[in-house]
């Protein structure tokens, strides 16, 4: 792994995340940072106030929002409101940007303008993810499982209660998958086509990081020191199947993220240990690599074999896996 360039942000790493050429780098206070391959600094917004929210790429501008509960846009506040807002998504299509704010989830369409809002949600959004098959349908996290919407609709067309709290939630790229990371610690996996939940246990720590390949044919779950990667194939699915264990951190994995361009997965954890795998057939390949600080967040190029990498100590870098 070659290191293309790095750069000092104002505090720990939020969010990273690429538009073409530019990457956007979100620390927990402070500026946001949009950035060159080369991390050389492009433009720089201001920061929410004591704490920024994961910020999204939107219309081809970097919409943000934070503890203030605002969100900003292309020079815009399209939205300030009372609580915190921790995370912007735009929708797979690009027509939609969504944030989550207490117990309501507020959508934009792409002219900035509201375009709808679920509120009176059962408990606050503790994350949210688009469904990349279905436009506008939306599932939503927190105390008691997730629920699953069509942006219009009274009430939702899905629901996976199983009575705890789930933290993160991802869609897989099919649409078939909805998986949740929880606090019990455990991983809850939704089967669309037969309706079917599964609850994998056995995690030493919470799962914060989850991640599915481009082609939905595996899950990678955090949740110790161990990356674990479930099949998501067959008419099954993770039910009954043994997992893919993966080793060679030394602390909690804390960031997951697959490549869209090669499909290597890369994960990093609180001691600052930086993997790389990739699946040839049936052996996994693995690079390492070792930071000054805990790994905070992870992102691939879309197209290239670039990994930006963000640390507890606000250091943003892009490591280039080309050969």
């Amino acid at each position: 792994m070659k290191q293309i360039g790095a750069i000092q942000a104002d505090d720990s790493i939020l969010h990273l995340a690429w538009e073409g050429e530019k990457l956007a780098a979100a620390p927990v206070s402070g500026e946001v940072l949009v950035l060159d391959l080369s991390t050389r600094t492009v433009g720089d917004l201001s920061g929410h106030g004591v704490g920024n929210g994961a910020p999204a790429w939107f219309g081809g501008h970097l919409a943000t929002c934070g503890l203030d509960g605002r969100v900003r846009w292309n020079g815009r506040i399209l939205h300030a409101g009372r609580g915190m807002i921790e995370s912007l998504k735009t929708s797979p299509d690009g027509a939609l940007l969504a944030a989550g704010q207490g117990k309501r989830l507020l959508v934009f369409d792409r002219h900035g303008e509201p375009h709808d809002v679920l509120s009176d949600l059962p408990a606050a959004i503790a994350d949210f993810a688009w469904n990349p098959a279905a436009p506008g349908q939306v599932a939503v996290a927190g105390a008691g499982g997730a629920r699953m919407w069509q942006l219009g609709d009274t009430d939702p067309f899905a629901r996976f209660d199983w009575g705890g709290a789930s933290l993160i939630v991802r869609w897989s790229p099919c649409g078939r998958w909805l998986a949740t990371g929880d606090q019990t610690p455990s991983v809850h996996v939704y089967d669309f086509t037969r309706d079917f939940p599964l609850h994998i246990q056995g995690f030493e720590t919470k799962v914060r990081a989850m991640a599915f390949s481009a082609d939905g044919k595996q899950l990678a779950t955090g949740g110790s020191p161990t990356v674990t990667i479930w099949p998501c194939t067959g008419t099954k699915g993770p039910e009954g199947a043994t997992p893919i264990q993966l080793d060679g951190h030394d602390g909690d994995v804390s960031a997951l993220a697959y490549s869209p361009a090669s499909g290597r997965l890369a994960s990093g954890d609180g001691t600052g240990v930086v993997l790389v795998f990739t699946f040839d057939g049936d052996r996994v390949l693995r690079k390492r690599l070792r930071r000054d600080a805990g790994i905070a967040a992870l992102s691939w190029h879309p197209d290239k074999d670039w990994l930006g990498v963000g640390l507890d100590n606000g250091e943003v870098s892009v490591l280039s896996l080309d050969s």
